[in-house]
């Protein structure tokens, strides 16, 4: 059942409109109540809330006073060749993630949406993030996420293309994202700015002199976007780089914890009851996020494969150790 801290949580999320953070407690229940054993009682919280996805949020205004997703801008010319924008469909409580992240991302996505009366008194709301971490532990996606909680558009800068250019034209292409993101609000993922930080990774390049552009428009940017770039070697960031965010968010690789909810996730609708948990954390661990998630795809086909839908322990131990022998085989 839900303890006391969960019904507090789950009253003061509904009473906020607050829906990543409603659904995430619901999760924390639901996961607890498999993890004891409680498969049916879990299975059937789970269906309640998968079915209430498609409606209204937990607390959301109805009719005209609803939020509104904010229209993309489809970019043209040089600027096509700098960015691509989606408009994602991800939240928060899609994404699996350690709580003290998973805490921190709901206080940026309260202060999004009471920017007003921050700014009334004379404050403004996180919108630079920095994530850091190996890959695969969700960085990217957490972008996603932020983008469809607040019902912005996504885009995406292509930092890897931008790092192989002459400064001077990598500088005018990013000139043109920052107009953009001025006038378009929008979340935008500066995906691995490791690229231009490290000169051993583009020699000769104009990564460097196109880093210190990026870092001075960021600074002088006072726009209502969300900005969000991502780091898989934060140690190669300088102080001068680092400085320009509002904050710094770490990911781990994941937790006993979370290899459970990556596996419960993504085995959705599949018969989990003999999984013994523990051997599948122990086999997990030092494997990312999304390693998780492909041995647990790769456990779900064999499933299908035998003509059910009971997963069995083996299975996905086996595919774990697959995706960690194909990491040691990798360059």
């Amino acid at each position: 059942m839900a303890t006391a801290a969960q019904v507090k949580a789950l009253v003061e999320s509904h009473s906020l409109g607050d829906d990543a953070r409603f659904r995430s407690v619901v999760l924390e229940i639901v996961e607890n109540a498999a993890r004891t054993g409680r498969t049916r009682y879990a299975q059937e919280v789970r269906a309640l809330l998968d079915a209430a996805r498609t409606g209204p949020a937990p607390g959301a205004a109805s009719g005209a006073a609803a939020r509104r997703p904010v229209s993309a801008v489809q970019p043209r010319g040089e600027l096509a060749r700098a960015l691509t924008v989606v408009e994602p469909a991800t939240r928060l409580a899609d994404v699996a993630l350690g709580s003290e992240v998973m805490g921190r991302l709901h206080r940026v996505l309260a202060e999004q949406r009471r920017a007003e009366a921050l700014r009334a008194r004379g404050f403004e709301p996180v919108r630079r993030l920095l994530l850091a971490g190996p890959p695969g532990t969700g960085k990217s996606l957490t972008a996603e996420a932020l983008a469809g909680e607040l019902l912005l558009p996504l885009y995406e800068v292509r930092l890897d293309a931008l790092a192989d250019l002459p400064a001077e034209e990598a500088g005018s292409r990013l000139r043109l994202v920052f107009d953009l993101l001025a006038r378009s609000r929008g979340v935008y993922l500066f995906d691995d700015l490791d690229t231009l930080a490290d000169p051993a990774d583009r020699p000769g390049a104009g990564a460097r002199e196109t880093l210190r552009t990026f870092t001075a428009l960021l600074e002088q940017d006072a726009s209502d976007s969300v900005v969000v770039a991502t780091s898989q070697r934060p140690q190669v960031l300088e102080r001068w780089v680092l400085r320009r965010f509002d904050a710094l968010l770490d990911y781990p690789l994941p937790t006993t914890g979370v290899v459970h909810e990556v596996v419960l996730r993504r085995l959705r609708g599949f018969d989990l009851s003999a999984v013994e948990w523990p051997r599948v954390a122990s086999t997990a661990s030092g494997l990312s996020h999304e390693e998780v998630s492909a041995a647990a795809q790769s456990a779900a086909k064999q499933a299908v494969l035998d003509g059910g839908r009971h997963v069995e322990t083996t299975a996905l131990l086996t595919a774990l150790r697959e995706r960690r022998q194909m990491l040691k085989m990798a360059p």
